[in-house]
C-alpha cells in the first residue's frame, strides 16, 4: 500500500487529545471462549444483535437501544442482554434523534476470542455538530458489553451521519479484523489493532472521484478471490463498487451494476464467496439495466473468481418473482430483496439465500411480508425447492396485518450449533402501540431437508423486558 494505515495510538488519554478513542475499563475475560464473529459471550454458540433504532429513551425519542438474544442449545431465547447510551459503561447519553442500532455488525477487534459488536448511531450530535453520528464498540466477554470505545471519523462535520453502515473484514490481509464505517459522503477504514485500550487512526478510502456516489453506502466484505483476504463492496446509486487492497494501495477494482443491499456467501461451494445485490426499489434504470421486475424488486447474484478484477464475475444471475420456479408474482413495491443472508440451512455445504419481501401483501393484508429462501448447489443458487415464508404460512405464530413488514431484516446462522443454518425474521411493525411499531423476532430452524416451521419461536418486546412501541428488529447484525 501506499503508506501502513494503522497508526496505533498508545492510550486511551493519547487518543482522546485527537478526538479518536473514549475508552471505559474492561471487565474480566473468561478461558475458553469460541472465536466465532458473533458469539458475544464465548458460550459456543452463535448470537444475535437486535436494533430498536426508534426506541424512546427516557423521552428521547429515536435515541434507540440494541439487545443481544444468546444462542443455546434450543436456538435463540429469551436471554439477553439490553444495552443504550445510558447503560452503565457505554459512552454517550440517549439524546432524541441519535438512532443509536441503525446499523449492527460483529467481529473478534481485539483477538480475545469474544466476539465484539460495533453500533451506528448515525444521528448522533457531538457537541455543536448535528446528526455528526458515531459507531461503538461493545467488547464482548464472558459478561459482555461492560465496557465500549468509540470510534470517530478524521473530519466531523454537520450531518455527516458517521455510521449509516458499517462492516468488519480482513482487507489488508495480515489476520487482524479491519472496519470500514460509511457516513453520507464516503469511507473510513480502521485498519486493525482496535483494543479497549488502543485503537488506530481512521482513513480516508481512496474513491478516486466516487465520493458523492458511496454516500449511505450499503458494505458487505468476502474472500471473493480466494486469496485468504477480504473484498469490500459498497453499494451507490446505480453501482456496487469493489475495493481490494494490494502492494498500491486499498482502492476500487471493479464496478458491478448495484443496488441498495447486499449479502455475502459461498452459495456454489468453491471455497470462494459470492455476493447478492438486492435491488428492491428500482429506478428506471440500475446500471444500465432495464427493471425485469416491475418495479417489485430484484436480486443479482455475482459468483466468486480467482481472476476477475475485484474478485467477482461479471455475469449477472437475477431472480424475481417472475422468475420460473420462484412462487409468487411481481407487484409493484413489494421491495423484494429488502433484506438479504446467505448461510448454509441444510448442512450440504451450499448455501442458501434468503430474500426478504417486507412490503409484500397477503391475503388483505398490505405490506404484510413474507421471506423467499433459495436453495443453492455446486451451479449455485437454483430456483427449484424454492419456499415462501410469512406469517399465514402453517406453523409460524402470527397471523400477516396490515404493515407488519415481515421480512424487513433477515439473518441466517446456525444458532443451536446442529451444523445447519436457522433464520432470524424481524418485523418491526408488528402491533404497534403509541403509533409506533412494537416488533418481532420469528425464529425457524435448520434442518437437511431446508427451514422447518415446526417448532417455530416468536420473541415479542415483553419476552426480552423492552417496552411496546420499541420498533424491535429495525437492524439485526450482519
Amino acid at each position: 500500500m501506499h503508506q501502513r494505515l494503522r497508526t496505533t495510538l498508545a492510550t486511551a488519554a493519547a487518543a482522546a487529545l485527537t478526538g479518536g478513542l473514549l475508552t471505559v475499563a474492561a471487565g474480566p475475560v473468561s478461558a475458553a471462549p469460541s472465536k466465532l464473529a458473533d458469539d458475544f459471550n464465548g458460550d459456543g454458540y452463535r448470537d444475535l444483535a437486535v436494533g430498536m433504532a426508534e426506541k424512546t429513551i427516557n423521552g428521547h425519542k429515536r435515541a434507540g437501544a440494541i439487545l443481544v438474544t444468546f444462542g443455546s442449545s434450543a436456538g435463540l431465547t429469551n436471554k439477553r442482554v439490553y444495552v443504550s447510551q445510558n447503560t452503565s459503561g457505554i459512552p454517550g447519553a440517549a439524546e432524541t434523534d441519535d438512532s443509536f442500532g441503525s446499523s449492527l455488525t460483529s467481529g473478534d477487534l481485539d483477538g480475545d476470542g469474544f466476539a465484539d459488536l460495533l453500533v451506528g448511531a448515525e444521528g448522533e450530535s457531538i457537541g455543536q455538530l448535528s446528526g455528526r453520528g458515531t459507531v461503538t464498540v461493545l467488547w464482548g466477554g464472558a459478561a459482555p458489553f461492560r465496557s465500549a470505545t468509540t470510534l470517530s471519523p478524521g473530519q466531523s462535520y454537520d450531518d455527516q451521519f458517521f455510521g449509516s453502515d458499517t462492516v468488519v473484514g480482513d482487507f489488508v490481509g495480515d489476520e487482524a479484523p479491519d472496519v470500514v464505517v460509511a457516513d453520507g459522503s464516503g469511507l473510513w477504514m480502521f485498519e486493525g489493532g482496535i483494543s479497549r485500550t488502543t485503537t488506530v487512526r481512521s482513513v480516508r478510502v481512496e474513491t478516486r472521484g466516487r465520493d458523492n456516489w458511496l454516500g449511505w453506502g450499503r458494505l458487505a466484505a468476502g474472500d471473493f478471490n480466494g486469496s485468504g483476504k477480504d473484498e469490500l463492496a459498497v453499494t451507490a446509486p446505480a453501482t456496487t463498487v469493489i475495493y481490494a487492497a494490494d502492494e498500491s494501495g486499498f482502492y476500487d477494482r471493479a464496478v458491478l451494476a448495484g443496488g441498495t443491499t447486499l449479502a455475502a456467501g459461498d452459495l456454489n461451494g468453491d471455497g470462494r464467496q459470492d455476493l447478492a445485490i438486492g435491488v428492491p426499489d428500482p429506478f428506471p434504470v440500475t446500471g444500465g439495466i432495464p427493471d425485469p421486475s416491475g418495479k417489485s424488486g430484484y436480486v443479482m447474484v455475482h459468483y466468486g473468481s480467482a481472476t476477475a478484477e475485484g474478485g467477482l464475475n461479471t455475469a449477472r444471475h437475477t431472480y424475481h418473482q417472475n422468475t420460473a420456479g420462484i412462487p409468487g408474482g411481481n407487484e409493484n413495491e413489494d421491495r423484494f430483496g429488502a433484506a438479504m443472508s446467505i448461510a448454509d440451512v441444510t448442512g450440504d455445504g451450499y448455501a442458501e439465500l434468503a430474500v426478504g419481501i417486507p412490503y409484500e401483501s397477503l391475503s388483505s393484508a398490505r405490506r404484510g411480508g413474507d421471506v423467499l429462501l433459495l436453495r443453492s448447489g455446486a451451479r449455485g443458487v437454483s430456483t427449484t425447492g424454492s419456499v415462501r415464508l410469512s406469517q399465514n404460512t402453517s406453523g409460524i405464530p402470527g397471523t400477516a396485518e396490515n404493515n407488519d413488514v415481515f421480512g424487513s431484516e433477515v439473518r441466517l446462522a446456525d444458532f443451536n450449533r446442529n451444523g445447519k443454518a436457522d433464520l432470524a425474521v424481524s418485523a418491526p411493525q408488528e402491533n404497534p402501540y403509541d403509533n409506533e411499531g412494537s416488533g418481532a423476532i420469528w425464529q425457524l430452524h435448520g434442518t437437511s431437508n431446508g427451514l422447518t416451521t415446526s417448532g417455530t419461536d416468536v420473541f415479542d418486546p415483553a419476552d426480552y423486558g423492552v417496552a411496546r412501541g420499541s420498533g424491535l428488529g429495525n437492524a439485526l447484525n450482519d
